[in-house]
């Protein structure tokens, strides 16, 4: 519910803006909500940042459009030097919903993630209809997929998920390390070091 109080003062801030009035009051009065990793059946996190119109995408939904999604994650990780992890699943998919209990239960992890990637979860379903999004990429190996993108939407790496689990289930060690590795800090130690 706090979310949609969120978007109804975000469009009215906009709205406000679009018409040259100050938003300061509508800004002001927003309501405090809590940047709580939800699961992919609601919106995760804040509703959008101070100074940003972006609202996350955490719900594989086939309505969405997934070229439009891209972009609005890659004006957001340009806005905060984040880079892009495009979360490649869909509803259907039992691993997803097995790497969403995952971040539910590691916070820690969950933290390392949404400090360093702008995440966008895009719908892969048999009509192919994000294909045209995705096609930009390598090829998507499996469900559920990452591409770690940099933050101008260039792709940085492509990682089958099912690769970060040992014993069945999702490994808390790999994830951090790729987490790590492809994070925007890890690139600039890397670049000092060079």
């Amino acid at each position: 519910m706090k979310w949609r109080l969120g978007i109804a003062l975000l469009l009215s801030t906009t709205a406000l803006l679009s018409s040259g009035q100050s938003a300061a009051p509508a800004v002001s009065a927003a309501p405090s909500v809590p940047a709580a990793h939800t699961t992919k059946g609601d919106v995760q996190g804040p509703t959008a940042e101070a100074g940003s119109a972006y609202l996350p995408v955490h719900k594989f939904d086939p309505k969405r459009d997934a070229a439009a999604d891209i972009q609005a994650a890659i004006v957001e990780a340009q806005r905060t030097g984040k880079r892009i992890i495009l979360d490649v699943g869909g509803d259907w998919c039992g691993y997803c919903h097995q790497m969403d209990q995952f971040f539910q239960e590691q916070r820690e992890i969950l933290q390392v993630r949404d400090a360093n990637f702008v995440t966008v979860a895009i719908y892969y379903g048999a009509d192919q209809k994000t294909q045209p999004a995705l096609s930009h990429y390598s090829k998507v190996l499996g469900i559920p997929h990452f591409f770690v993108l940099e933050k101008d939407g260039s792709l940085l790496y492509s990682q089958h998920v099912l690769e970060l689990r040992t014993g069945g289930k999702y490994d808390p060690e790999k994830v951090k390390a790729f987490l790590m590795k492809w994070s925007p800090a890890a690139s600039a130690s890397a670049a000092k070091v060079n």
